[in-house]
């Protein structure tokens, strides 16, 4: 269960629906299944894999961030939709391309800080920008002057067992050698 607005998305243990319900009113608004786009991210697996993970597909991991809506799976396959606003058509889920060989077990998004650059592959790192950067104590400071905010970044990151690309088909020798390592991984939003 995760709140977005205009309501509360909620999924029922062991379902692969999603459902979009009224916070106030309890009516049901929006409703996605996510069969439709796992299935698709799954299709270039070994058919005894993408049989399995389809049999026991569930959703594992609910979050909502920056109006979108992050579904992980039990298939490894992490989804986003978009939140509906009102009189919007249902939401459609879209699979990302790279997720786990396991269960999504966390879905979690934190706010990368003011200065930090993010590059791909790489940890994010603090970068000053010179001798005018406020002290600690400036900056918490609610007296102190700020530059205007732009919309802060953020980052989502799932936590699971291995690491696909889904991209890819699964007939490399490397398949399967890392699926019972934990990986974390980390979306810019």
């Amino acid at each position: 269960m995760v709140s977005a607005a205009p309501g509360v998305w909620l999924s029922l243990q062991g379902s692969a629906l999603v459902r979009l319900y009224h916070a106030t009113s309890y009516e049901q608004l929006a409703e996605a299944d996510i069969t439709p786009p796992v299935h698709k991210m799954l299709a270039g697996s070994d058919a005894i894999i993408r049989q399995h993970k389809a049999a026991c597909l569930r959703i594992t991991a609910l979050l909502a961030c920056q109006d979108l809506l992050w579904v992980g799976t039990s298939a490894g396959v992490v989804l986003s939709l978009a939140v509906p606003g009102k009189a919007a058509p249902p939401p459609t889920p879209l699979g990302l391309p790279q997720g786990h060989t396991g269960h999504v077990r966390f879905l979690t998004a934190m706010e990368v800080p003011e200065g930090c650059e993010l590059r791909a592959g790489a940890v994010p790192v603090l970068r000053p920008t010179g001798p005018e950067q406020p002290s600690d104590a400036e900056q918490r400071d609610p007296t102190h002057p700020r530059l205007a905010l732009s919309k802060a970044k953020m980052l989502v990151i799932s936590g699971g067992d291995g690491y696909e690309d889904f991209r890819l088909t699964n007939s490399s020798e490397s398949v399967g050698r890392d699926d019972s390592t934990n990986h974390l991984l980390l979306w810019r939003v």
